[in-house]
């Protein structure tokens, strides 16, 4: 697959991107945070970072009954992880992948699953801006980043919402080549969007995009306290995370790199922390909060992929 091809260049591309980091940052400066490193934190680190995944995956299941779409929760658990392998995308469009899946494995109409794909965006987004918002008094730069961040969502409700600017942006969208076999599908599937939207069902699906950044966001805090850095407040580094987040995510760049390591690094250095130790943090905290996830999805769509052949071998008339 030629997506999975541009995984692994991103992969490379982050490897050498993160090399350069180190280099920047002093050699002795991160033997010592190794050495220091805490590892009485480790179960809560990886009990938080579970957590927040299982608060997305139920999200999954959430989106898929609201979209009358039922599946078994093994293989419900395998696409969604699927998803994450290929997270690493610009803009997060190799998530598309789980319509793909879904349509093959469960011939799922990718007008209903595409639908799931889009909204769960949106609402990774609502998730995001609500926690950033307990840290502000703790960090009051993420103020400004905030706003601008929450002024996008409101476009992007009110894109979702408009079925004429659906229809322009679709027109767009056929132009680039993965995502123009997406785009008949798109918009046949606003209705559903729409769907997904609305109503008081919106609150569980908020609640649990809102609690997967709090379980993200407190394993980087224990992380950082894990390697003795216990200068900020746990809901200050809520704010911090998520803001880097925020500037990674309008960067376009496959999961901001770059964008959200700098920043991140800097509301550090600002908060009182050596850049060098900052810049050895963030890369640690992002290896062990997404990259170990995303490693973890590559397996699972393995899995997936070899099933299918199985199938296929045990099926030769379908």
């Amino acid at each position: 697959m030629k997506i999975l091809s541009k995984a692994i260049v991103i992969v490379i591309i982050t490897i050498l991107i993160y090399v350069s980091f180190l280099v920047i940052s002093d050699v002795n400066s991160i033997w010592d945070q190794f050495s220091n490193f805490k590892f009485e934190y480790l179960p809560i680190i990886i009990t938080l970072i579970i957590l927040g995944f299982v608060s997305l995956i139920l999200r999954w299941n959430l989106l898929l009954k609201k979209s009358e779409i039922y599946i078994p929760t093994k293989s419900s658990i395998l696409i969604f992880m699927g998803g994450v392998s290929l997270s690493i995308i610009p803009g997060k469009a190799g998530e598309l992948i789980k319509s793909e899946l879904l349509k093959i494995k469960f011939d799922v109409p990718r007008s209903k699953s595409i639908s799931i794909v889009i909204v769960e965006q949106l609402y990774t987004g609502i998730g995001l801006t609500i926690t950033s918002l307990f840290g502000l008094y703790y960090f009051n730069l993420g103020l400004y980043v905030t706003i601008g961040f929450s002024i996008l969502l409101i476009f992007v409700v009110l894109f979702l919402s408009s079925k004429r600017l659906f229809e322009k942006f679709s027109k767009i969208f056929s132009k680039i080549k993965f995502l123009s076999q997406f785009v008949e599908n798109i918009t046949e599937s606003q209705q559903i969007i729409k769907n997904l939207i609305t109503g008081k069902f919106v609150i569980k699906i908020i609640t649990l995009s809102t609690l997967f950044w709090i379980f993200t966001s407190s394993a980087v805090y224990f992380i950082i306290v894990a390697f003795g850095i216990e200068i900020f407040e746990i809901f200050g580094i809520w704010t911090m995370y998520t803001n880097s987040i925020m500037l990674g995510f309008v960067s376009f760049l496959p999961l901001g790199i770059g964008v959200v390591e700098g920043s991140f690094a800097g509301f550090m250095t600002y908060g009182g922390v050596d850049m060098s130790v900052a810049l050895t943090l963030i890369i640690i905290i992002r290896l062990i909060v997404e990259w170990i996830p995303i490693g973890i999805g590559f397996i699972s769509l393995k899995f997936i992929y070899n099933k299918k052949s199985n199938n296929n071998q045990n099926n030769p008339n379908d």
